[in-house]
């Protein structure tokens, strides 16, 4: 063969060569991603990885709820600061009618539920033993009456101890009172619920304190207890810049920056607690901004 132009083979052959090789690769890739039936060459489903953390948690939350059916989720801090179960009663009846069983903050069992919300049922009545519940637990930790999953604020509760029953401040809402001083807000900021079908993260986002009687100079701005902030669901009217005004609002009361900026876009998950020394209606209200929901798979 008389070849005038050697230099010019070479690098046909070179890049035969290379594509050659290229497929191959590409085919070995192929099977490494999706394996094949070695039969029929038919790509195979491939069950993904469980996450075992996802998996515990779940188990727990459906552990709990054979229990309480009213239980809702696991609410804890990354760091260990509390850690409570969430139920919640939608009504001082049950969904068959029967009257729930629960307690005044004396002890007393309610038999006229007149006045009585959801909110009621839980606040002194333990979720576990339905039994009344005073100095152990504080009752219950509970989601709001009014609550659903996809409002856009959710309002859990729960008890803040006095030392003198509570002397290792472990119970209930009680450690949430780290947060009053900004030197504790870096190792807690962060906040998980678990649900039923879904993992929600938050992170604490703003921390005030709120009183709450009518004649407070702040208590028309800072009604963290709506469930969706421009309407108000007790007088029945909305107010399309209200979620705004909130924000400014907290943002003046709040005891320290925070550096997780609230915006009119974001769910929030507020946790409310009593602050025990006070008289009135005094609360440490700590607004979580959320910031990744990690659904269930199956």
């Amino acid at each position: 063969m008389n070849n005038k132009n050697p230099n010019k083979f070479t690098v046909i052959v070179i890049v035969l060569l290379v594509l050659s090789l290229a497929g191959s690769w590409v085919y070995f890739l192929k099977d490494k991603i999706r394996p094949s039936d070695p039969e029929t060459d038919t790509p195979i489903d491939v069950e993904p990885t469980i996450d075992p953390e996802i998996e515990r948690l779940r188990g727990i939350w459906q552990e709990n709820k054979q229990i309480n059916e009213d239980y809702v989720g696991e609410l804890f801090f990354d760091s260990g600061l509390i850690s409570e179960s969430v139920v919640q009663a939608k009504d001082v009846y049950k969904p068959n009618g029967e009257l729930y069983q629960f307690y005044t903050q004396g002890g007393s069992l309610v038999k006229d539920p007149t006045g009585y919300t959801g909110n009621d049922v839980y606040i002194w009545t333990y979720w576990k033993t339905g039994e009344y519940d005073y100095n152990d637990h504080g009752g219950s930790v509970f989601m709001d009456y009014r609550n659903e999953l996809d409002d856009e604020n959710l309002i859990i509760y729960g008890h803040h101890f006095s030392v003198w029953n509570d002397e290792e401040r472990i119970k209930a809402f009680t450690p949430l009172e780290k947060l009053l001083e900004a030197e504790n807000y870096e190792e807690n900021r962060f906040v998980t619920l678990v649900l039923e079908k879904e993992i929600r993260r938050y992170v604490v986002a703003v921390v005030y304190e709120f009183d709450a009687t009518p004649e407070s100079p702040h208590y028309n701005d800072c009604q963290y207890w709506r469930t969706e902030y421009n309407y108000d669901d007790y007088l029945g009217y909305y107010d399309e810049k209200y979620y705004q005004n909130y924000i400014n609002a907290i943002t003046s009361l709040q005891l320290y920056s925070t550096g997780a900026r609230l915006t009119t876009s974001d769910k929030t998950l507020t946790l409310q607690t009593c602050i025990s020394g006070h008289t009135g209606e005094l609360f440490e209200i700590l607004v979580l901004k959320q910031i990744e929901v990690i659904p269930f798979e199956g």
